[in-house]
């Protein structure tokens, strides 16, 4: 295994040590007081819900939509799981390629728990011969003939299990954009057309694009984000519980009234970008995903944040949550 492949595995560790964490608590990273500009107000539960049946919500599936910058995704892989959107809000994409070819992807990150709030970004080029490459895997594969749900029977491999986690795969052909899901990972070397397996074979070699494509992916540069989307809600009982240093939210507008309310109330979102996105960037950098944060001076109300970086296409409180 290539150095840059095993970096990159490690970086998504992480990421499914988060979503494993949400299957088994049915929460998000993120937990506080509820979001209130009164002073001291009344701790709240951490936001546990049921486990998920097939009756509880469908995938969270997001709207495309333009990025601060004005550009749009040519590709992008996340998860999708049956729960309320406020649980699944710290899903970022795996990958976003962009229309002019530059991918966008999570750096390495340590293994330890409480993980940083933010995952670093890098980017590299991808050749237009590279993203025709793509089109094509995905042609061979069979992904591209009408189906676009790659799961298996239940009991079968790739039958997925209610509730569970996902893949899904938008990719812009001929002006079209399709979503395709199905599980992840499960790769054969010569899949049948259309099934499971090469659902999963094509999930593969799009998060090892240096080792896919080769010479037609650039090299790894560090990205810098547009923006931010922030989920603001209860501080977690984790955080509690292991005496998580407090930090100062940096902006004029308290995390109380930032935003706007979601999820019947219990969170606010809400999506900084320019000067602001530059404040909370130094002091999100200094904090990690359960560390709680201060209203301010005049009250000790506190919040939990789960922080979604903007990648090209996308201002997750809006996808998510909608309006």
């Amino acid at each position: 295994m290539s150095p840059v492949r095993s970096r990159r595995l490690a970086a998504l560790l992480p990421a499914f040590a988060a979503v494993a964490l949400v299957v088994a608590a049915c929460g998000g990273s993120a937990a506080t007081p509820a979001p209130s500009a009164s002073p001291a107000p009344t701790a709240q539960p951490s936001p546990v819900g049921p486990e998920p049946t097939p009756g509880d919500p469908t995938p969270v599936i997001p709207t495309p939509s333009p990025n601060p910058e004005g550009q749009t995704y040519w590709l992008r892989i996340t998860t999708t799981q049956a729960l309320a959107p406020e649980y699944v809000f710290g899903n970022a994409p795996m990958l976003v390629i962009t229309g002019d070819g530059l991918a966008v992807m999570a750096g390495a990150v340590p293994a330890i728990y409480p993980g940083p709030l933010v995952m670093p970004l890098f980017s590299r080029q991808v050749s237009e011969a590279g993203r025709e490459k793509i089109v094509a895997w995905a042609k061979e594969l069979g992904l591209l003939a009408g189906k676009t749900d790659f799961h298996g029977e239940p009991g079968t491999i790739g039958g997925g299990l209610p509730g569970g986690i996902s893949g899904m795969i938008e990719l812009t052909v001929d002006g079209e954009r399709i979503a395709l899901t199905g599980p992840m990972g499960i790769a054969a070397e010569n899949p049948s057309p259309g099934s499971a397996e090469a659902f999963g074979t094509f999930w593969n070699r799009l998060l090892d694009l240096s080792g896919s494509l080769g010479a037609e992916v650039g090299p790894e540069t560090p990205y810098t984000p547009a923006g931010y989307s922030v989920l603001i809600g209860p501080v977690s009982a984790e955080a509690a519980q292991l005496q998580q240093p407090m930090a100062d939210w940096p902006l004029e507008v308290g995390p109380g009234s930032f935003g706007s309310p979601v999820a019947g109330g219990a969170f606010r979102c809400g999506t900084a970008t320019g000067a602001d996105a530059a404040a909370l960037g130094q002091a999100f950098a200094k904090a990690n995903q359960l560390t709680p944060w201060v209203e301010g001076p005049e009250t000790s109300a506190t919040f939990g944040l789960t922080v979604r970086q903007l990648t090209p296409g996308e201002d997750a409180c809006r996808e998510i949550f909608g309006g």
